[in-house]
């Protein structure tokens, strides 16, 4: 099963934590399955008649169960694919409790040998569960017994004392795999679960901003529609007057349809300052432009300013992609203290910057986007100025809510 994460980037590390040592305690049970019997024969050898049976034994169990426990995390990767012909898995789960009897049974009677002989057992007991639910917790609990049954009769016909504290440590060894591997599998389900709850809450989000849209445009569009087919007869009967008249009501419901479109994708849509920026820097490169930044200073601001200046760098670059034949454009962000107030300061420049001062916004009439912005900073209590004599240079300044250490160190 995969481990994918939402939400932040701890919650995505916890999870790959826990995904990590759940298939680092799988790796390890399936490896110690084999080495610990081997090296119980290397301490105490023993006949080659018992080595050669005890060592493929072991190994079927190893190689069995993780074949086994990884189809119950992943049915159907393609490793695992053969198990879902028929009989397969019923047929495997037989060997691998056979094969955990066979090791159980040829181990020499090291002091103490329940380590050697419980991990096989408690490796092929979590590989027959197949599955977090009542079905294997019944398989788990009739394999133990019989395990139990047969492992008593085997050394009852040898001659041997039965060990229950083997099967017992067994049995609680796999008790505790299988709690952590059920709680894994519970966090991914519940991982899933918000995934798929955050992809819902997207699309609906979606779906109510293009009703808000289609209602707040509908309308415009269908004055627009109105006012121009008035326009046309107006200008076939020659009453040009009268059609000049309605051309100017078409122009002023396309700029109301403008602003409020503007303030609902604003109002909808998370900007930030450092994301605009990079966007920025992207889109300018893209059209041939050379693009500078210089904003290491600034951090930690404060929502409503990082938005308002994430979107005069949106206004900014959208002029001079659309206004300008600049080659060059640099975006500066830079604490500045004005008037004793601590603030930051945003500068956009697409052309070299000129010695002399900086218009007031009085007089700006490049659109409904930076008069809006020249509004809004001054409502901030900032300052807003753009000239577009010679290229374009945008200057924006806006005092900072909670002016901490960086607004000293400026």
């Amino acid at each position: 099963m995969r481990g994918r994460m939402s939400g932040d980037g701890r919650e995505h590390d916890g999870l790959r934590a826990i995904s990590l040592y759940v298939h680092a305690t799988h790796v390890i049970l399936a490896v110690a399955t084999v080495a610990l019997p081997t090296a119980a024969f290397i301490v105490d050898p023993r006949p080659f008649a018992m080595v050669g049976p005890g060592a493929v034994s072991a190994i079927i169990v190893g190689a069995g169960g993780a074949f086994l426990v990884a189809a119950t995390f992943a049915p159907h990767h393609r490793l695992a694919r053969w198990l879902q012909r028929p009989g397969a898995t019923t047929g495997l789960r037989l060997a691998v409790l056979a094969a955990a009897v066979v090791v159980e049974a040829l181990l020499p009677p090291a002091s103490p040998p329940h380590l050697a002989e419980a991990v096989p057992i408690a490796w092929a007991l979590l590989a027959v569960t197949g599955g977090f639910s009542r079905r294997g917790m019944a398989r788990l609990l009739a394999s133990a017994v019989g395990i139990g049954i047969v492992t008593w009769t085997v050394d009852f016909v040898v001659g041997r004392d039965w060990e229950a504290v083997t099967l017992i440590v067994a049995a609680l060894l796999t008790l505790g795999v299988f709690g952590q591997d059920v709680v894994y599998t519970l966090a991914i389900e519940l991982d899933d679960l918000r995934t798929r709850e955050a992809e819902r809450a997207v699309l609906t989000e979606r779906r109510r901003f293009a009703g808000d849209l289609h209602d707040i445009q509908g309308q415009h569009l269908g004055l627009i529609t109105v006012e121009s087919e008035l326009v046309r007869r107006l200008i076939a009967r020659g009453d040009y007057a009268a059609a000049a008249a309605h051309a100017e009501r078409v122009q002023s419901i396309t700029i109301e349809a403008l602003d409020e479109m503007h303030r609902v994708v604003h109002a909808n849509r998370e900007v930030r300052l450092d994301e605009e920026i990079a966007n920025a820097m992207r889109v300018l490169r893209s059209a041939g432009i050379s693009a500078r930044r210089n904003t290491a200073d600034v951090s930690s601001l404060d929502d409503e300013t990082d938005r308002l200046l994430g979107l005069t760098v949106r206004e900014a670059i959208t002029n001079v992609l659309k206004h300008t034949r600049a080659r060059t454009c640099s975006i500066e962000a830079r604490y500045e203290r004005r008037q004793g107030r601590e603030g930051v300061s945003l500068v956009v420049v697409d052309a070299p910057s000129s010695a002399r001062p900086i218009p007031s916004t009085g007089g700006m009439s490049s659109g409904t986007g930076l008069k809006t912005l020249a509004e809004r900073y001054r409502r901030r209590g900032g300052t807003f100025a753009f000239d577009q004599s010679d290229g374009g240079r945008l200057v924006g300044w806006l005092p900072l809510a909670n002016p901490g250490p960086q607004g000293d160190a400026s």
